[in-house]
């Protein structure tokens, strides 16, 4: 079966995505072909999201198995076939592709249809593509309110500060490593 899948952004209006893929395909299969698409760096860290309605998380397909213990809700891309978890329109996923920033695309299954696929194919490629990592300028200086948020609390001295409840506290008998 060939499933049609839209990509969009919240960050980029005019981002669309439409792809074709074959059902038999793993998520790592999915996953290799839009960081190719969109030219992004497929050594970065990724996951897909099984999701409601509404788009609240369900199931973790990732790239790596990261996990200590064996998780129900927890698959990886390597071993998860597409067909597992997209087999009807309006199935919902999102595609994590911004790690550490929790930047995804909605992807949605919009048709499917009988048939093969030799390998995925873009057929509606519009918009710019968002940045796959964004970067916090800390060259940037703090604001003002930013840099007075506590003023009225600290004084700048350590008269102003209540260490009263450090009294209370016994480092030798509380099993503590300090030395």
């Amino acid at each position: 079966m060939i499933i049609y899948l839209r990509l969009l952004s919240d960050e980029k209006d005019d981002f669309v995505k439409e792809i074709a893929v074959d059902d038999k395909l793993s998520f790592a299969d999915l996953h290799s072909f839009i960081q190719e698409l969109l030219k992004y760096d497929a050594s970065q860290m990724a996951s897909f999201f099984t999701t409601d309605k509404d788009w609240n998380k369900e199931t973790e397909i990732t790239l790596f198995d990261m996990a200590d213990f064996e998780a129900a809700n927890l698959r990886t891309m390597q071993d998860t076939v597409l067909t597992e978890y997209l087999y009807e329109i309006g199935q919902r996923m999102l595609y994590v592709f911004d790690f550490f920033s929790e930047r995804a695309f909605f992807m949605e299954v919009i048709k499917t249809a009988d048939g093969n696929l030799d390998k995925p194919m873009c057929y509606r490629n519009d918009g710019e593509n968002p940045d796959q990592i964004q970067m916090v300028d800390l060259s940037e200086k703090p604001s003002e309110e930013h840099m007075n948020y506590h003023e009225d609390e600290f004084d700048g001295s350590l008269d102003s500060l209540d260490f009263s409840s450090l009294d209370d506290i016994d480092l030798e008998n509380e099993g503590s490593d300090f030395y």
